[in-house]
């Protein structure tokens, strides 16, 4: 049986927009069902703390970020019902930086277990231009990120009925599997085990693709059913229901179409949390479906050997 993840500490990082409201809401549900500590974090840009401090206003950084702090208190308290506050336990922290490298930073220092925070699901030019910051702090935290589109507000994962765990079958998926094992006990979910065979799988050198011979595809699919089966036995261990499949696609938009159909309450899957060139040639899965996933969706790291971890650290804590 494999070891479940445990969740204590649940970052909460907010820019105090509407669109991070839903987000603090559903780590208050989380944080509550767990019975894990809620560390509500906002990234300060030193311009707008620069404004509050010198002589004008006889104010020191330290007093700024403390009113900052305050700030932040009253909108938690503002935007997530006070029966999803009353048995929390709360901690309100404030740091000068830009807004990635600080919540990946704020989230090694709290020691969290899981990042829940909101994303704009951008696609197209846009985000292409723009970037996301939830997809930054996806590549570089030590932590899963639990990423909420606003849209998905309605789904505030009150009751997760239905878990998919969607996988390569590689090393990549097993600290998902962790997660997967923890939240499906936690709420008592059936889990849906999902992998995804892509032709463009098989061979092929830069531009030239060598179509799979006749029958490779079948192959895959039944010997990925066949291994799905370990993992299916382990969660029916825990007394759950769980069901497997494995479809031919695109692995982003297949994940996205089967949850639909499942319908999933919650994604779980594994990313390698690449940066640089190798990110940008090789894109992510896992960013592909939270942009467009009709539920909330936790992406688990699995960094290889050697990659850092350790972002910039922010220049004031509060």
């Amino acid at each position: 049986m494999s070891p479940t993840a445990k969740v204590t500490r649940i970052l909460a990082p907010t820019d105090l927009s509407q669109f991070a409201e839903g987000a603090c809401r559903l780590a208050a549900r989380l944080a509550n069902r767990l019975e894990a500590k809620l560390v509500v974090f906002h990234a300060v840009q030193a311009i707008d703390v620069a404004a509050e401090v010198g002589p004008a206003t006889e104010r020191t950084q330290a007093e700024a970020l403390s009113n900052v702090r305050e700030r932040v208190s009253a909108w938690f308290h503002t935007v997530v019902p006070e029966e999803l506050r009353r048995f929390l336990t709360l901690e309100v922290q404030v740091a000068v930086g830009e807004p990635a490298p600080s919540i990946a930073w704020a989230a090694k220092e709290s020691g969290a277990d899981c990042i829940v925070m909101a994303t704009h699901g951008r696609s197209g030019i846009s985000h292409l231009v723009m970037g996301s910051v939830t997809e930054s702090v996806l590549r570089t935290a030590p932590a899963p990120v639990l990423a909420l589109r606003p849209s998905q507000e309605g789904r505030p994962l009150k009751e997760v009925k239905k878990i998919l765990w969607a996988t390569d079958l590689s090393t990549t998926s097993d600290e998902a599997w962790r997660y997967v094992l923890m939240l499906a006990d936690a709420f008592a979910a059936e889990v849906f085990l999902l992998n995804v065979v892509s032709p463009l799988e098989f061979a092929g050198i830069g531009d030239m693709r060598v179509p799979p011979p006749s029958g490779w595809v079948e192959g895959r699919v039944a010997a990925s059913y066949k291994e799905l089966a370990r993992w299916q036995h382990e969660v029916e261990l825990l007394g759950l229901r769980a069901r497997r499949n494995v479809t031919v696609g695109a692995p982003a938009v297949s994940i996205v179409l089967e949850a639909q159909k499942a319908p999933a309450d919650l994604i779980v899957m594994g990313t390698q949390g690449r940066t640089g060139l190798s990110h940008l040639l090789l894109g992510s899965v896992a960013e592909a479906v939270i942009r467009k996933a009709p539920c909330p969706v936790l992406a688990v790291q699995a960094r290889p050997p050697g990659e850092p971890e350790k972002p910039g650290s922010p220049t004031a804590l509060a």
